[in-house]
């Protein structure tokens, strides 16, 4: 006869002594939201930080004041603002400064959003937020300028308001710009920052001015000429192309002089964090034709469909209810990260154990609750060998 936990008699004794144990306060974040993380990585070009929730948070170094920059380390507490809440990237995007100023004064002149609502913009300037809501229902176009750049998009301000122009609704027009002629074999980073200052046309997908919330994309800006040569590709069809860009986000490849980008999560099964230690432009590169997105001109390309996601046969042993053995290589407000044989599982943290001690190194036997396929993990709960609190069916 097997004894089975139950997840009720594995947590503290009262939910309340278990809301109590936990840090993590915040699930959900909105855009101009202030927040405040502990640094866990420093580099040149980016700052990294743990904000306690289920995804870390991003900011450009270039945007941290010398000041501050000279004595940020692993460690160090930072605030900063919410850009976008989750990047394909899946990370916060973050920013130093607040993208619409709206204090307390602000909030009570400025009353509730509406068609009519303005609020102050930089500069002191009101925001006239129904000039975005209008645009967005018209569809209309509007001129802005790029004034930052960060590994999830572009930062874009038009009539002093700055809004969100992610990755994914970047034309590769744009991208053109950025090498003063088609793309070819350059620098990517220096590409990407040479679209600061540069001139463009975009329209609203989405304003929530309570949460100083602004999309934009380039959607519908494409020459005819371009959608042509798209056309001449169809879904599922293998291709080989050329590398003429290494982007934060992706891989550009040039195929018969039609474009194509390989965002960095289709680039492998596996997370890929620097793509510029596996891939050099010019290399040739097998891809499968996702999609043709002929209001952004490109193809959507993909690298790790061309093979079987070896996730899937992994999960194959590991059954519900089969006791595991792994290495503990994070432990967070949210829970235990594990390393298992070939795969990573997680014990949530409404599931520790109130008197076990969970050690980064340590291992520990546990048993298989479920597998999760969207974050590609083992989700966990304690492996008990005791019989006090389990029930025998």
């Amino acid at each position: 006869m097997s004894a089975k936990s139950n997840s009720s008699n594995n947590i503290p004794t009262t939910m309340e002594e278990l809301l109590a144990s936990q840090t993590q306060k915040l699930t959900t974040l909105h855009r101009g939201q202030e927040v405040e993380g502990e640094v866990v990585s420093v580099s040149d070009k980016e700052i990294i930080v743990d904000l306690g929730t289920k995804s870390e948070g991003m900011i450009t170094t270039r945007e941290i004041p010398q000041e501050i920059k000279s004595n940020l380390k692993v460690g160090s507490k930072l605030k900063a603002f919410v850009v976008m809440s989750e990047n394909e990237h899946g990370q916060t995007v973050l920013s130093y400064q607040r993208q619409t100023a709206m204090g307390p004064l602000e909030r009570s002149l400025s009353g509730r959003s509406g068609r009519g609502d303005k609020r102050y913009s930089r500069g002191g300037r009101f925001a006239d937020w129904g000039k975005f809501i209008t645009a967005q229902n018209q569809k209309s176009k509007l001129q802005g300028k790029v004034t930052e750049v960060n590994k999830g998009g572009l930062i874009v301000e038009v009539s002093g308001v700055r809004g969100f122009l992610p990755n994914s609704q970047v034309g590769f027009e744009l991208l053109s710009k950025s090498g003063q002629g088609p793309l070819r074999q350059s620098d990517s980073e220096a590409r990407m920052d040479n679209l600061i200052g540069q001139d463009l046309t975009v329209t609203v997908i989405e304003v929530d001015a309570d949460n100083n919330k602004l999309i934009f994309s380039q959607r519908g800006q494409i020459s005819e000429e371009i959608k042509e040569k798209l056309k001449s590709f169809k879904p599922q069809q293998k291709v080989t192309g050329k590398i003429i860009a290494i982007l934060p986000f992706g891989l550009v490849v040039n195929i018969d002089g039609a474009e194509g980008l390989v965002f960095i999560s289709d680039v492998s099964w596996d997370k890929v964090e620097d793509l510029a230690k596996l891939y050099g432009t010019g290399q040739e590169i097998e891809v499968l034709v996702t999609g043709l997105d002929e209001d952004l001109g490109r193809l959507n390309l993909s690298v790790k469909q061309l093979s079987a996601d070896p996730f899937v046969k992994l999960t194959e042993d590991f059954p519900a209810d089969e006791v595991v053995k792994g290495e503990i290589l994070e432990v967070s407000a949210t829970g235990v990260t594990v390393a298992l044989d070939g795969v990573q599982g997680f014990l949530p943290a409404s599931k520790m154990g109130s008197e076990t001690k969970y050690e980064v190194g340590k291992a520990m036997s546990f048993l298989v609750d479920n597998v999760d396929s969207g974050r590609r993990r083992i989700n966990l709960a304690p492996f008990v060998t005791s019989t006090a609190g389990l029930i025998y069916k």
